[in-house]
């Protein structure tokens, strides 16, 4: 939290720009001087912001170059001032699109055939296109509402968090598997990655739980949302759904922290799983420079440069 605080010495008025943050139980706190006697509102707003750019770039990253952190909440700044700017209604119509086209894309990368038109039919007007199997559909239902349930959801990560994503994710598609556990082994076709036996998935999940809550502070938020992810992946705990709730994770860890939701292409899909198999490896070298391209479309297609 970034906030302005005024002292007064000898009757005169400092103004400096705080940022407070709790770390293994303790309150740390930075701050900058930005000058004497009355500030502008706006002025101090901008201190603001280039103290969290500096801190950002100033913090240690272990997958991020400098150049890359700053990027990222530059990238964070200028989402957040442009949805602040938007009237509620251009706010709500906004969210419609995006969350109908995120929809689509992480269907579509799984597979499901609907266009964003007829995805758009199903997720907000509540019609079944002509051709559409009762899968699809549902596909769309559940994702939607997966949405939702992130936005609406107020705790932190945990086993539960992932189950009931999972079981939504599943509605009425598979009743047997929703919210459970895999107890079979599997393989991702066309990959030699060897994934976890069923009977330590359980275990393997508490254990990601564990270490997220213990490094959070070891990383900056945004790498922890796509590592999460991708330890995710690479356990595989379901028989159906990892893809979309892995990426669904992802999501809700960065809107915890205001970044923006990233949506990947389903154009991009190829080079998305490759960096997911390198991912699967331990080798997080290449989903990192992925996922921040990406986030760089997604604000060209909003129209935020």
């Amino acid at each position: 939290m970034v906030y302005h605080e005024i002292r007064k010495v000898k009757d005169k008025k400092q103004n400096y720009i705080i940022h407070s943050q709790r770390a293994q139980g303790k309150i740390i706190k930075k701050s900058k001087f930005i000058g004497y006697g009355d500030i502008l509102m706006g002025d101090i707003e901008k201190e603001k912001k280039k103290f969290e750019l500096q801190l950002a770039s100033e913090k240690k990253s272990r997958y991020l170059t400098k150049k890359q952190s700053a990027l990222i909440e530059n990238i964070k700044q200028r989402y957040t001032t442009e949805m602040s700017n938007l009237k509620q209604e251009e706010l709500t119509k906004f969210e419609k699109s995006f969350f109908t086209e995120l929809t689509y894309e992480s269907n579509a990368i799984e597979g499901n055939t609907l266009s964003l038109e007829e995805t758009s039919l199903v997720a907000n007007d509540g019609l079944a296109p002509e051709g559409a199997t009762l899968r699809e559909i549902y596909e769309v239902k559940n994702h939607s509402e997966a949405i939702d349930f992130i936005r609406n959801f107020n705790g932190d990560l945990s086993e539960d968090f992932i189950l009931k994503l999972h079981s939504i994710i599943l509605k009425n598609i598979s009743k047997r598997f929703a919210g459970q556990y895999r107890q079979t082994n599997v393989k991702i076709f066309g990959s030699n990655v060897k994934l976890p036996s069923s009977h330590i998935v359980p275990q393997l999940v508490k254990n990601l739980i564990y270490w997220y809550k213990k490094n959070k502070s070891k990383y900056t938020h945004f790498e922890l949302a796509i590592l999460v992810s991708m330890k995710f992946v690479t356990i595989h705990p379901f028989i159906d759904g990892n893809g979309r709730v892995s990426r669904l994770v992802m999501n809700f860890l960065l809107n915890k922290k205001k970044y923006p939701w990233i949506n990947i292409y389903n154009k991009k899909r190829l080079k998305y799983l490759e960096a997911v198999r390198f991912a699967n490896n331990e080798d997080y070298s290449e989903i990192f420079p992925f996922v921040i391209k990406i986030l760089q479309e997604n604000m060209k297609d909003f129209n935020i440069d």
